[in-house]
């Protein structure tokens, strides 16, 4: 991103800032971050270069540059700045190919050549997940809302293997996939804040067709992970009814002291709207 040289220049610092504070496209993001005219002044070079970039959707998806949209974002009272891939060419790749994404710290190489077909349906859990897997990828294909899976049970039942086949079966579908180990997840998040990339990986779990998130419950317990990164997303993917799935050593029911910790009601308050969330995306399966 272009830095612009403000420092020095009070006057010009003070009418760019009124102006960008009266700007309608900005007002209702000021607003919902309760961002402070300060806040407006430090983050002026972001504000340019997001006026600049705001049209870049509208130019032709075979222009390279144009191809990827401006985010703003509010993080530790600073205004950020991010980049997405524009609707439009999310949806060309969409009907181009298929892409299972994986996390960098997701899974092993052994794991990325799952299948269903090699799936072993020797208990009730593994029965009724491979059934609702492929109830899950008729109903896609006749377009009725369906829901995703919380799979819980112990170590080593084959609930990464079972995620990981049903991915690659997703994928073939021509739908955007990402699979990843939420705990490394939980735990590298906030150096992204650092290389300003936050926004953008958030949009993206937003976004994507299939959100995967492998042995959750296993991560340290962060008030922040779970209101400022993980509320957000899963909010954002019911109202957007999007195939959401878990695998976890927790049950259902203990997920509330999980994401209490040693918390007041105010904290036992705020885990259970995650769990209301997970609820309404995710239904329960024993593994």
């Amino acid at each position: 991103m272009q830095t612009y040289p403000f420092k020095h220049h009070d006057a010009l610092v003070e009418k760019m800032a009124d102006a960008f504070a009266d700007d309608p496209r900005l007002k209702e993001f000021f607003m919902a971050h309760d961002v402070s005219y300060e806040a407006i002044k430090a983050g002026l070079s972001e504000l340019v270069q997001y006026t600049q970039d705001l049209h870049k959707c509208d130019a032709p998806t075979t222009d390279k540059g144009d191809v990827y949209k401006p985010v703003l974002g509010f993080v530790n009272g600073r205004i950020t700045l991010s980049y997405e891939p524009c609707d439009a060419l999310v949806e060309k790749q969409r009907h181009t190919s298929g892409h299972l994404q994986m996390d960098a710290s997701a899974l092993p190489k052994t794991l990325r050549a799952a299948d269903l077909a090699d799936f072993r349906q020797d208990t009730k859990g593994r029965q009724s997940f491979y059934h609702k897997i492929m109830q899950t990828v008729n109903a896609y294909k006749l377009g009725e809302p369906v829901k995703g899976l919380y799979l819980h049970g112990p170590y080593m039942t084959g609930k990464t293997y079972g995620l990981a086949a049903a991915a690659k079966q997703f994928s073939t579908m021509q739908l955007n996939v990402t699979l990843m180990y939420y705990p490394d997840f939980a735990r590298e998040i906030k150096s992204a804040i650092g290389q300003g990339s936050l926004e953008t990986r958030i949009a993206m779990l937003k976004k994507t067709d299939v959100l995967m998130l492998d042995d959750f419950g296993g991560e340290g317990y962060s008030a922040w992970v779970r209101d400022e990164v993980l509320g957000p997303i899963l909010q954002h993917r019911l109202l957007d009814q999007k195939l959401t799935y878990f695998t976890s050593n927790i049950p259902p029911k203990q997920l509330i002291d999980h994401f209490t910790g040693q918390g007041s009601q105010n904290e036992q308050l705020k885990a259970f709207r995650i769990i209301e969330r997970i609820q309404a995306l995710a239904e329960p399966l024993a593994f």
